[in-house]
């Protein structure tokens, strides 16, 4: 199984500001993303996405991209052609800017859905073979009290 941590900390270590560190991380999809590339074209388009508008919309909705936590903030990656590994920051959430953080257990994924100050929100998907409990776990330790959880 893929650890997160391992994973982006020797890719995003050239990314991340001076002094910050990564406490956990998870490879990600847009909600409902993998569907939506499967199902193709006419019946995607009635799979609502789970981008709104404000700091929302600053999280990518691709069929992977990666998730970090740091000490300052929430980082977004992009992944290259033919790695899946992360390639170039395509956004970012200070920690303040969090209102709230559910994970909902599925299946074969978590949805994680977090809820920013400005009322805007997003949604994704955290597979199980990518480590979402180290996500979890650092959401938990940065940002107490403001996670959930439901089955």
């Amino acid at each position: 199984m893929a650890d997160g941590k391992t994973s982006l900390t020797k890719p995003m270590a050239q990314m991340l500001r001076p002094g910050e560190n990564l406490i956990g991380g998870c490879k990600a999809a847009g909600k409902n993303a993998v569907l939506k590339t499967a199902v193709g074209g006419l019946a995607s388009a009635a799979i609502p996405g789970s981008r709104s508008g404000g700091l929302g919309a600053v999280v990518p909705q691709d069929k992977v991209f990666w998730i970090g936590a740091t000490d300052q903030r929430l980082v977004y990656f992009g992944v290259g052609a033919f790695t899946s590994a992360p390639k170039k920051l395509r956004g970012e959430t200070p920690l303040d800017a969090v209102q709230s953080v559910a994970v909902t257990r599925q299946k074969l994924s978590r949805r994680l859905t977090i809820a920013f100050t400005d009322g805007s929100s997003t949604e994704a998907d955290l597979y199980r073979a990518n480590s979402p409990d180290q996500l979890q776990a650092a959401l938990e330790q940065l940002l107490p009290g403001r996670v959930t959880e439901t089955a």
